[in-house]
């Protein structure tokens, strides 16, 4: 059995303790309580909203990014073919898509051999890469580290409880009530924000494979056109 399972088992152990201990005492009359949603509870967290605004802000970028303008496109290989390498090149800079920007990188001083063209072609989209990864591994850690932290915040609710208790030596409702509840709130967050971590951190990094194919697709064609207007140069 892993240390994680024995952990919830002793855990669990002395919640059913505490609340076998509190339904032997007697009943007083019951207060009026203000109820709260799961969702209010849940948001006392904070980490979530910080979790789902890095995932929000990062799929609108690359949501952005991920555009492919066909026109555009067509346009900067008619320029291409044509031999208008200068024009090409700074209306492949012009445009905000990363694979114009690493047919522009290639595009510049048309003058090298074609590995040069590709060697420069494979910098930028690397670069380009990296960009769109940014802050991705505040995610990845988020994931990681959140679940433990829930853990962590449980420890420290059934601390609170025995603390509790050996202050007020008294064992009732009240005097759990809080360590328990911090216990919940801590396990419940940990656990939400890992999950929320997670599932954005898959979303985002099949969004941003999807964009490097279409860079890959972009160059190749800008390659074949580039070779074409130079094959088409050396005939007599």
């Amino acid at each position: 059995m892993s240390s994680s399972h024995k952990f919830i088992r002793t855990n669990m152990g002395l919640l059913c303790i505490f609340l076998q201990a509190v339904a032997n005492l007697p009943a007083e009359p019951a207060a009026a309580v203000h109820s709260e949603s799961y969702f209010s509870l849940l948001m006392k967290g904070g980490l979530i909203l910080l979790a789902i605004f890095i995932i929000s802000d990062k799929w609108y970028m690359l949501r952005k990014l991920g555009k492919h303008d066909s026109r555009a496109f067509g346009y900067l290989l008619k320029l291409i073919y044509a031999g208008d390498s200068d024009k090409a090149g700074q209306f492949a800079a012009s445009r905000t898509f990363p694979s114009f920007k690493v047919v522009a990188a290639g595009l510049k001083n048309d003058n090298r051999t074609l590995q040069d063209v590709e060697e420069s072609m494979q910098i930028q989209a690397r670069l380009q890469i990296s960009k769109m990864e940014k802050g991705m591994n505040y995610l990845a850690i988020t994931a990681s580290v959140a679940p433990m932290l829930g853990f962590l915040g449980t420890i420290f609710g059934v601390i609170r409880i025995f603390y509790d208790i050996s202050k007020s030596g008294v064992l009732d409702i009240s005097t759990i009530s809080n360590g328990l509840y911090e216990k919940m709130i801590c396990s419940g967050t940990g656990l939400l924000v890992g999950i929320i971590a997670y599932s954005g951190y898959s979303l985002l990094n099949n969004r941003i494979d999807k964009i490097v194919l279409q860079m890959d697709v972009v160059a190749n064609e800008a390659l074949k056109a580039i070779r074409a207007d130079r094959d088409h140069a050396v005939k007599p």
